[in-house]
């Protein structure tokens, strides 16, 4: 039963990696400054999570930035299809308690399962005390609505709250990036989710023509007592299309049943 439980917990906290994955471009300092700018993308992840059931994820996410010299404003929903080749939990309310194997209906064949994930808006403010400029610091407020269909398990129905600091060094051609957070987590009427510390570290290496190619770590403390911490590597590849549009690719790898098995996605920005 525990299992069961894990894999349904851990099914509702992938809507909310969405918004982080989208973050990690600011994080690692690679949205301009001055410009309002559009992102949409695919994105694919896989794994079992400690279970012998494989779940599979596609995401199409949406996002709006707009960016300053000095502040960025950022807004996040993302398109969620799941499916499993066992069986796939549903809850049927929104809160996940140790009632749930009794408040969820269990699958026996394959399905996939579709909605919207949670709204996600966010807020940073940068500071950069050195006159080179060399260093960037960043404080960041995240606010996520509890927007997700619970009853199909891609969210908590409740909101959270991220606060977040960060800063991104210049080294020559490569670029040091961190980021310390804290999420207060909402709870449901019959289950208490962790309020957690997490971090991401990454470095970054200018190419030419503006391209760059990094990797960064993610790992985060446990979001239920149920579920073991997350722990990701990733490496990714930026490069301008255009003038007005840049990629971004990215490959991830798991070292954690908190983490998918592997994930791997592009995603388009438009800049105006």
């Amino acid at each position: 039963m525990n299992k069961c439980i894990s894999i349904l917990i851990l099914f509702i906290l992938l809507g909310s990696f969405p918004a982080a994955n989208a973050l990690e471009r600011d994080r690692l300092g690679l949205v301009k400054q001055g410009e309002f700018s559009l992102l949409t993308g695919l994105q694919y992840e896989e794994g079992d999570y400690g279970t012998s059931v494989s779940t599979s994820l596609w995401r199409i996410p949406l996002s709006i930035t707009y960016r300053k010299t000095n502040f960025s404003l950022f807004a996040s929903v993302p398109l969620l299809f799941a499916s499993s080749d066992g069986d796939i939990i549903i809850s049927s309310r929104p809160n996940h308690g140790n009632s749930g194997m009794s408040s969820s209906t269990v699958r026996n064949k394959d399905e996939t399962v579709s909605g919207i994930g949670d709204v996600v808006l966010s807020g940073s403010y940068y500071l950069t005390p050195d006159v080179r400029k060399e260093i960037v610091y960043r404080l960041t407020a995240v606010y996520k609505f509890g927007t997700a269909d619970s009853n199909k398990g891609f969210g908590t129905g409740e909101d959270d709250i991220s606060l977040e600091a960060g800063l991104v060094k210049h080294i020559d051609e490569y670029a040091l990036s961190g980021t310390l957070g804290y999420e207060i987590s909402g709870d449901t009427p019959d289950f208490a989710y962790n309020d957690v510390f997490y971090g991401t570290a990454g470095l970054t290496k200018q190419l030419a023509g503006y391209k760059q190619v990094g990797s960064y770590l993610y790992l985060s403390q446990a979001l239920t007592d149920v579920s073991e911490e997350p722990l990701e590597l990733s490496f990714f590849y930026y490069t301008p299309t255009a003038k007005t549009r840049s990629l971004y690719l990215f490959l991830s790898k798991g070292f954690s049943d908190g983490s998918p098995d592997f994930s791997l996605g592009g995603s388009l920005q438009f800049y105006f």
